[in-house]
């Protein structure tokens, strides 16, 4: 597979796809910044490609690109009621199972097994703090730390969620980096994404939460935190690191969420927000960065 150019406009990069389509060739959209990366899987027509993609930036409105619209779709369609026919379908579909995000899911109902009852209930807030968080309510930072005896809760403070928001906030974001970053490096690869962030985070929130100083920056509490926020922050920055120098995975991240993200943990930052683990998501965010830049003979 290799790259043969760039698109700015969504409608027009899915002009070409079609048109390519039609003439037997398969190439693949990954957007990127504002536009869309164009990349041609059979290696073999890469000039052919590369050529074609020159003559429709000429003249993107030629009768032959809109006609190609409707043919690809009639294409695609009769090419579908084949595949259907034949016995190999059975065999895609059970493929299709197993690409589904199994990790991202069941992390998701983790969360939800926690979180709720903790929403819905005081004395289960009381209940699931003491039992997953990492040192406990009102323990000391350093003193009697739970997890020593009990490394579970290493991990465990991510399924903790304080607020509807904050909990509905998460959960969206998991799915958005989880299902891309699930699927494009495997099951086993996220799960243990997911550990290095959770652990890194929550630690550091740990021995640098408390901490206070005199310009109004807040790094949150050191005791009672929870959150997938620093996990968040963590596949956002390892999503953010491949889609600039390895876009070959197929790993993109709008730039748009990328602004957002960042403006949102800074202003977490200035306490407007109230109590906020602060430590969690720059900490993840740094972990997930520096997975991303992990060198390819690593393959994370």
């Amino acid at each position: 597979m290799r790259q043969i150019g760039f698109i700015p406009d969504p409608v027009d990069a899915r002009k070409f796809e079609d048109y390519l389509y039609t003439q037997g060739t398969m190439v693949r959209m990954d957007r990127h910044n504002a536009g869309y990366n164009v990349w041609v899987l059979d290696e073999d027509k890469q000039i052919l490609c590369k050529q074609e993609l020159l003559k429709y930036l000429e003249n993107p409105q030629n009768g032959i690109y809109g006609d190609a619209v409707l043919i690809a779709k009639n294409q695609r369609i009769k090419q579908e009621k084949e595949d259907r026919a034949t016995p190999e379908y059975k065999v895609e579909f059970s493929d299709q199972v197993v690409q589904f995000p199994r990790i991202t899911f069941l992390l998701a109902i983790c969360i939800l097994a926690v979180s709720v009852p903790m929403l819905l209930d005081d004395e289960k807030k009381v209940q699931m703090v003491r039992v997953f968080g990492l040192a406990g309510q009102g323990m000391g930072l350093f003193s009697n730390l739970a997890f020593s005896t009990e490394p579970w809760r290493l991990i465990t403070p991510v399924f903790l969620h304080f607020g509807p928001l904050h909990l509905l906030f998460n959960i969206m974001l998991l799915f958005e980096f989880g299902r891309l970053i699930e699927f494009q490096r495997g099951a086993i690869k996220f799960f243990f994404l997911f550990l290095v962030m959770a652990i890194f985070s929550n630690l550091a929130q740990l021995f640098l939460g408390g901490i206070s100083f005199n310009q109004g920056l807040h790094l949150g509490p050191a005791s009672t935190f929870g959150g997938m926020s620093g996990v968040i922050y963590g596949l956002l920055g390892y999503a953010w690191m491949k889609a600039e120098f390895q876009p070959e995975l197929g790993i993109s991240v709008p730039s748009s969420t990328v602004k957002f993200l960042l403006f949102w943990l800074v202003l977490c930052m200035t306490g407007i927000l109230g109590p906020v683990a602060n430590v969690c998501h720059v900490s993840g965010l740094l972990a997930g960065l520096i997975l991303g830049l992990c060198p390819r003979k690593f393959t994370l």
